[in-house]
């Protein structure tokens, strides 16, 4: 699925937030939030981001990250998902390596 096809009902069926969430939230907030540090990490246009597949599920993995971590303080030991930082890296163009 292209990241520009997701919707709060695919997000939220996804993740298993709960209805009580409001979409208005899931799509204003935590997508474009989670779209921006997709972009920042890899280096990717809105239409590269749509020729990777699984960018939408890394989407998706960052939205819950988001919504179910929402405290100020964290852990100190605290890293992005392995999953998400597989994929992301697969197509960042910005990094030197």
């Amino acid at each position: 699925m292209k990241m520009s096809k997701l919707t709060a009902a695919i997000v939220k069926d996804f993740t298993g937030i709960s209805d009580n969430a409001s979409d208005t939230e899931i799509t204003d907030l935590y997508m474009p939030a989670a779209k921006a540090y997709i972009k920042g990490y890899t280096g990717l246009t809105d239409e590269q981001l749509d020729e990777h597949d699984d960018l939408a599920i890394a989407c998706c993995v960052l939205v819950n990250e988001m919504f179910s971590q929402r405290d100020y303080t964290i852990s100190m030991h605290r890293q992005v998902s392995p999953t998400v930082k597989n994929i992301l890296s697969m197509y960042a163009v910005n990094h030197l390596g």
